[in-house]
């Protein structure tokens, strides 16, 4: 990864490699809190493609931090944890700061997050579609159509490109003034999935809608809109439910640095230097103490988790199908147990690329280490009972008639979509370190 600090706008290169452009200078916070897998991929993404930015806080926006900038990127993880980080106050922080002028950048449930709900920031006079009226599960690659041909996103993007959609929700959109749709979902690729089906020619999707009791057909998504964008006071708002920074995506990340581009336009709302930086280097370290033990420590959660994924992958539950995301199958959880694999991942190199011997995370790790072998081994028997359960009939993730299998599953995760339970606690611990750590950089 390079240093945030060295920003500005990239291209694409013949070659599909980004190169930097110093045309690009808007000050981008990205916003941290409960976005975890979602929040790694968005560093690491703008990281390598030179993008000027700085994590920022639920608590930093609380304490006026949106001030030094001109954009806030909110990427993907769950609208309802993110508000709930926000509170009260951090919602009025970001209404505000778009209200002024600044620009609001949201993926998938960064997306969701700006919308009119229970959950939702209303930046957007929209919805977003019940589960039962899209189709919850589909992952891949999926084609894009009618792009708003003259709208900067689109800039060297051809009509019928494809991108990655991750799980996408749905936007409940009216026909009313300030509602721009600025690309439609087309068909997907041969090779994404919907739910643990491969997308292709010759799947019968009534027959298994009537198996999975839930909608599957990825026609049903066509034509309905994947990016649009609106104002809200004097500010810009561009939500997609297509993550345009996915890893190794050159043609999305294009499209991502062409919305910086286009959302930093002409912003000069600096009203103070930035001050981040000196903020986390001030942030108090968790533990001091030797650096040898917070290797060793971060080595052996990371094991941990790794162990857990091989435990899946030997029952036949999962497999990787990129080096950052598993594909499971229909029944049990899959993007808890990657997430917490990437995250201790990624706390390990971070603890690995440390050199003051002073900021030693060696305690903190070690108090989470009995923690996470408990999950662990929690989570093995709830696999083992799953795939049981599996062979025998219909489950879902949330829905189990084995008690056992019901009272694992609220112990590990609580008994709601949204991350929570023991499961939410270690994340949680994890993600303050990591956080501490890559603001130490």
């Amino acid at each position: 990864m390079t240093d945030s600090s060295q920003s500005n706008k990239a291209r694409t290169t013949a070659s599909g490699a980004a190169e930097i452009n110093p045309k690009m200078s808007a000050k981008t916070a990205l916003f941290w809190d409960e976005s975890f897998l979602w929040g790694l991929i968005a560093y690491k993404t703008l990281s390598a493609v030179g993008a000027d930015f700085d994590l920022v806080t639920a608590a930093d926006i609380r304490d006026g931090a949106l001030d030094s900038y001109e954009i806030l990127f909110v990427p993907g993880g769950w609208a309802s944890n993110k508000i709930k980080a926000l509170r009260p106050d951090g919602v009025e922080r970001v209404r505000s700061f778009v209200k002024n002028g600044g620009s609001y950048l949201g993926f998938c449930g960064g997306a969701g997050l700006a919308l009119a709900h229970e959950n939702g920031l209303a930046l957007a006079p929209i919805g977003r579609k019940p589960t039962n009226m899209r189709v919850p599960s589909f992952s891949g690659k999926i084609k894009l159509r009618e792009l708003a041909s003259k709208h900067p996103m689109w800039d060297g993007i051809a009509e019928g490109s494809s991108f990655y959609a991750w799980w996408p929700g749905m936007f409940s959109v009216q026909e009313i003034d300030g509602i721009k749709t600025l690309a439609r979902y087309g068909e997907p690729e041969e090779g994404s999935y919907v739910a643990d089906l491969v997308v292709g020619p010759s799947v019968d999707w009534e027959k298994h809608e009537k198996e999975y009791r839930t909608n599957l057909n990825p026609a049903r998504i066509q034509g309905e809109p994947a990016v649009i964008e609106t104002t809200y006071g004097a500010g810009r708002v561009l939500l997609s439910y297509l993550h345009f920074e996915t890893p190794e995506d050159s043609l999305g990340h294009t499209v991502l640095l062409n919305m910086l581009s286009y959302l930093g336009a002409g912003k000069n709302r600096l009203s103070k230097k930035h001050t981040l930086d000196s903020q986390a280097k001030a942030a108090p370290s968790p533990v001091t103490g030797d650096s040898a033990k917070a290797v060793t420590a971060a080595r052996a959660l990371e094991a941990a988790a790794l162990d857990l994924i091989g435990f899946g992958e030997k029952l036949g539950l999962w497999f990787w199908r990129k080096p950052w995301i598993i594909q499971w199958q229909r029944g049990v959880r899959g993007i808890e147990y990657c997430t917490l694999y990437i995250m201790l991942r990624k706390l390990s190199e971070l603890v690995a690329e440390q050199t003051d011997d002073d900021i030693d995370l060696g305690s903190a790790l070690e108090e989470t280490y009995p923690q996470v072998l408990s999950f662990t081994g929690d989570a093995k028997k709830l696999l083992e009972l799953e795939e049981r359960a599996i062979g025998q009939g219909y489950i879902t993730p949330l829905k189990s008639d084995d008690p056992e299998i019901q009272a694992l599953r609220e112990k590990l995760f609580s008994n709601t979509k949204s991350f929570g339970g023991s499961f939410k606690d270690i994340l949680d611990k994890i993600d303050a370190l990591v956080l501490a750590l890559l603001r130490g950089r």
